[in-house]
């Protein structure tokens, strides 16, 4: 069996996406956040068959500001470790070791994330040791193996900045890992990536897809200049 792990903040105001505090209140950031995981939520959805779907969250003990979001069939955890690449090396051996085949982990900020990127992700990983789901940015939005790695999540990486995709592609390399990539995509961490979501929806690129309606309409409410989309935002 699959496992699914979305990796978490919860949205708590000047705690949670806070490079867009240039633009935003911390509460709209926090705002902005529950958007994010009430779209992505809805999206893994559909992939309730093939994977079991888990939540790791931080700060402990702060799973309760989300409990009226999230589903019932998501188990949750909190995360443990005090750098980055522990907390996801940690989160993905924890269900590697519950017997899961493979996992993958996946952040919670890239609302034009679809299941079908997951899913290939899971089909990369037939034929590779991991698999990397690359960012516009430089860095990855998703990472899934069969055997825990805990060299490619080394503390040596400077997360967060440009060159984190390329230095863990060339750490699996010199462990003479395979890696398969799935579909790149923009997470949202800047205004200049708010800027990028905004055209994109302008020009239709998620027509026939599974809409994140609720990080639309923030941002509709927000800015402006973007078609109305159905939905509320709980």
């Amino acid at each position: 069996m699959n496992a699914l792990i979305i990796m978490t903040r919860i949205p708590i105001a000047g705690m949670t996406k806070t490079r867009l505090m240039k633009i935003l209140t911390g509460e709209e950031c926090a705002r902005l956040h529950r958007c994010f995981l009430l779209d992505l939520f809805k999206m893994v959805d559909e992939l309730r068959e093939i994977a079991d779907i888990y939540v790791t969250y931080t700060p402990e003990n702060s799973l309760y500001l989300v409990e009226d979001i999230v589903p019932g069939f998501i188990d949750s955890f909190p995360q443990e470790g005090h750098e980055l690449g522990d907390r996801m090396e940690n989160a993905i051996q924890k269900l590697l070791k519950k017997g899961y085949s493979k996992v993958i982990l996946i952040g919670s900020d890239i609302p034009s994330l679809q299941a079908e990127d997951i899913k290939k992700a899971y089909d990369e990983l037939e034929g590779n040791d991991i698999c990397l789901g690359p960012t516009n940015d430089g860095g990855y939005y998703l990472v899934g193996m069969k055997k825990s790695c805990k060299d490619i999540f080394s503390n040596d990486l400077k997360w967060g900045y440009k060159s984190v995709f390329e230095a863990t592609v060339l750490i699996a390399n010199n462990l003479g890992l395979t890696v398969g990539l799935t579909t790149k995509l923009g997470d949202i961490d800047e205004k200049e990536d708010i800027d990028d979501f905004m055209k994109r929806i302008r020009k239709g690129k998620f027509s026939g897809k599974a809409l994140p309606i609720n990080t639309i309409n923030f941002i509709q409410n927000k800015w402006g200049g973007v078609t109305s989309v159905k939905g509320c935002i709980k």
